[in-house]
């Protein structure tokens, strides 16, 4: 600012695209500053220090793929494995989130390159016959959403109560259909006729309708596995928590289509951690059921599978049913 220019921090190369991207706030020695400009093959960010309310997430999109397996067996409810694989993030946008309140408040759009790491990794895979039980018990979360053949006559009622208009932004539909939002999520209902009342059934453009289910969250079981990992991991690695990441993905290619949650080291080449989990899968699955049976929270918290965000499901009960099945 006033022609002070200078260097006020550093990150790794791996970091920059969600961490120094443009319009990303970065805090530095109790400053705030935003991102204006990021230039990946200089190296360098551009900042400028400013007063805002708010702070930012990046959404990201990440691929697993295979490299090649190391090591594989059969546990209980899954088949577990680790080996070589490769590991694609794609920062697409971000999130301003107010401080205090943790309302979204924002939403942008990025165009950055995807970031690439080679590593190794350690996977559960889940038993087709542990997805048929969760799913008969209502426990299962990842399916997509079957809205009935009466969907496309519901969403045109909607559209046309709502007089083509978005119900928050008040933009008026130009070339692309708005659209129908349910202001319950439709899983809190027992069936799809409950969910799909015209009084839970709202028109939204598509960016205040990205914007609302970024905010309702319904942590899967999945998820939440993926969340009391990231968690629990470090600890029997004695490693920091940033030396490893964690994904799931009900589709995964590392298990030939089937629901899956890798953990990762973050380091290229990877330094021995997916081995070590790889041994010690039983003493970890059985870590994480007694961590959130024993936590008092109702739904999820950050103490165990994470919150579910506001007006969500934290999933407590989905991630709970799904590792007694793997205990």
């Amino acid at each position: 600012n006033d022609g002070d220019v200078r260097t006020i921090g550093q990150v790794d190369g791996p970091s920059a695209a969600w961490m120094v991207h443009p319009g990303a706030i970065y805090l530095h020695e109790a400053q705030i500053y935003i991102v204006d400009q990021l230039d990946l093959e200089g190296k360098i960010a551009h900042l400028r220090g400013i007063s805002a309310d708010y702070y930012t997430e990046p959404r990201s999109e990440t691929t697993v793929s295979l490299i090649d397996k190391l090591g594989e067996k059969d546990a209980r409810g899954c088949t577990i494995a680790h080996g070589e694989i490769q590991v694609t993030t794609l920062v697409v946008g971000y999130r301003k989130i107010r401080w205090y309140t943790n309302e979204t408040i924002g939403l942008g759009e990025l165009s950055l390159p995807p970031t690439e790491l080679q590593t190794t990794g350690y996977w559960i895979g889940l038993d087709e016959d542990t997805v048929k039980q969760l799913d008969a018990e209502g426990l299962w979360t990842n399916n997509s959403n079957d809205y009935g053949p009466l969907w496309p006559l519901l969403r045109q009622k909607v559209r046309d109560r709502d007089a083509y208009r978005c119900q928050l932004c008040g933009a008026a539909e130009v070339g692309r259909a708005h659209d129908v939002h349910h202001k319950i999520p439709f899983r809190s209902f027992p069936s799809r006729e409950e969910a799909n009342q015209l009084s839970n059934l709202v028109t939204l453009c598509p960016r205040c309708h990205h914007q609302v289910e970024t905010a309702v969250r319904i942590r899967s079981g999945l998820a939440g596995v993926s969340f009391v990992f990231n968690n629990l991991a470090p600890l029997y690695l004695m490693s920091d928590s940033r030396d490893i990441g964690v994904h799931s993905d009900p589709q995964s290619p590392l298990t030939g289509g089937t629901p899956a949650v890798v953990i990762y080291d973050s380091a290229p080449g990877g330094i021995g951690f997916s081995e070590q989990l790889f041994e010690i899968h039983s003493t970890l699955i059985k870590a994480a059921r007694d961590l959130i049976a024993s936590c008092e929270c109702s739904d999820g918290c950050p103490s165990c599978v994470g919150p579910g965000g506001e007006n969500g499901m934290g999933g407590k009960r989905e991630t709970l049913a799904l590792l007694d099945l793997l205990v």
